[in-house]
């Protein structure tokens, strides 16, 4: 019997985030967390952000506190969606 796979859980993005969420972060005041299941993520911190490569397809919350808080995490969730991280 043959399994169906659904590509979207196996295939992980090649693409190194490190850069543009530090940017992304730069330009907010509020600070951020990308969780998904129970692992919380940094996105300022590189070392971290390579860990997403594990999780790729996965459920990703980002979750972002301070003034400019709803801007900054639509910002983290549409770079990650734009290189298909979530949706």
């Amino acid at each position: 019997m043959k399994t169906i796979g659904f590509p979207l859980y196996e295939v992980t993005p090649p693409v190194d985030e490190a850069v543009a969420l530090k940017q992304i972060c730069s330009r907010y005041t509020g600070t951020a967390t990308i969780k998904v299941r129970d692992v919380e993520l940094n996105p300022q911190l590189q070392h971290e952000v390579a860990q997403l490569s594990k999780y790729g397809g996965k459920f990703i919350q980002v979750v972002a506190d301070g003034p400019d808080e709803a801007q900054l995490a639509a910002a983290i969730h549409q770079q990650l969606a734009k290189d298909q991280f979530c949706y």
